[in-house]
């Protein structure tokens, strides 16, 4: 049953926690625990989390679900968890919020995190809270709720959790459960990022670049990005690349450091940084010229990840040949993939191929459709001009069967789901 957002401000207190039923062998077990000396820490807290000690149960807890002095075991921490929350050990409570939140050992039940992330954000646990906004800015297992979640991200923040901070940020930002505060969203963003938050430092770095609730400061901008980028964050190091090809920040770097950072972020799996990269060895910027990896690269951003310039680019070097071996049946496969799925561009570029009957059999009825499907979605412009003069050119070709034919297939047309990209191997 999914629990809604006033939960969360009747509760009653926990129960207090269990006594300390032996401290000095506790914290010597924490000492081991401290000094990875997990065989001995896991040889105390087993013997004092079976006299009931929640403290010896929560750590014996996160031992089993880390696999650190014993066996890995999702299930068996969970039930040790589950003990130590039942005598009001807060972190246990909010333990078993995650496990239940992404089935940990338990079954999944929204209802159920946040259950226990409200028990424990209830007796002031920064995690708790954090977590409990963000399932109450979502909607779930509450209804949602964005001013009850800015209040528990400003709760947690206020105590210093970055991941609140930067959610507080966030929705300071975008007008979420409070008005648009640019400035605000800036404080709190320089607050996470100042705790090496990389997506508050990647934010931040934004803001200063554009001048957003800042004082524009472009020098700033990509310290905060380097930064970030330092830590791998992948827009960051795209952001970057793009600086140092605009001059801004730091007008000193050229053409191979631009190059160099899009490598960085296309082998860390970014597609606009893959297609950067595979035009700069189209045309020998900033590295030397070599069409065969341009072509690797458009490959992979393109077919491999869906990136829609990316394979219309792979497909004009089949057409034209260049640097590659000239191949039309390859282009046009490239061109109706795209197409159907209701890229104009590639809607345009299959058009031109039906009607000259290059790679294909000229196909006048074909060609219409794909060209007047493209006059329609393109923007204004010489290709939207391209199409418009091909569809009309084809259309004075054509019979009063085979126009009628091809404005119903452009009536009855509709795009097919992209192919999903590749999922990533962490």
């Amino acid at each position: 049953m999914l629990m809604t957002a006033a939960v969360f401000l009747c509760l009653s207190s926990a129960p207090a926690p269990a006594a300390d039923n032996d401290t000095a062998n506790f914290e010597t077990g924490l000492t081991y625990y401290n000094q990875s000396n997990y065989d001995e820490a896991a040889r105390i807290f087993w013997r004092l989390a079976g006299t009931g000690d929640p403290r010896a149960q929560y750590y014996l807890g996160i031992m089993m679900s880390t696999g650190k002095g014993t066996s890995k075991d999702a299930f068996g921490a969970a039930g040790w968890m589950r003990k130590a929350a039942d005598q009001g050990y807060v972190s246990a409570m909010t333990y078993l919020g995650y496990a239940y939140s992404v089935g940990q050992g338990v079954t999944p039940n929204q209802g159920e995190a946040y259950k226990w992330y409200a028990w424990a954000a209830k007796r002031g646990d920064a995690v708790a809270r954090n977590s409990l906004g963000m399932m109450c800015r979502d909607g779930r297992g509450c209804k949602q709720d964005l001013k009850l979640a800015a209040q528990l991200f400003l709760l947690s923040a206020l105590q210093g959790h970055a991941r609140a901070q930067y959610n507080l940020a966030s929705m300071n930002l975008l007008g979420q459960g409070m008005r648009v505060n640019y400035a605000a969203a800036a404080r709190w963003y320089d607050a996470a990022a100042k705790q090496n938050d990389m997506y508050a430092q990647n934010a931040l770095a934004t803001m200063y670049r554009f001048g957003m609730g800042v004082d524009r400061d472009p020098a700033k901008a990509l310290a905060l990005y380097q930064q970030a980028a330092d830590q791998g964050h992948a827009d960051s190091i795209v952001s970057i690349a793009k600086m140092y090809e605009n001059a801004e920040g730091d007008s000193t770097k050229g053409p191979s450091d631009v190059a160099l950072w899009y490598a960085k972020a296309a082998n860390q799996g970014n597609v606009e940084a893959m297609h950067k990269l595979a035009s700069f060895y189209e045309k020998g910027v900033g590295v030397l010229q070599d069409i065969n990896e341009a072509a690797r690269w458009y490959k992979k951003a393109g077919e491999e990840n869906g990136y829609a310039p990316s394979r219309l680019a792979l497909a004009h070097l089949y057409e034209t040949g260049s640097g590659v071996e000239k191949d039309l049946s390859k282009a046009r496969g490239i061109y109706q993939k795209g197409a159907e799925t209701g890229d104009p561009y590639s809607q345009l570029a299959l058009g031109r191929l039906y009607k000259s009957g290059e790679g294909v059999r000229a196909d006048p009825v074909t060609a219409y459709q794909w060209l007047a499907l493209a006059a329609n979605a393109l923007p204004d412009g010489e290709d939207k001009n391209t199409a418009v003069v091909a569809r009309i050119e084809i259309a004075n070709s054509m019979s009063e069967t085979q126009l009628n034919e091809a404005r119903q297939k452009v009536s009855n047309w509709k795009p097919v789901a992209p192919p999903a990209a590749k999922p990533k191997i962490q």
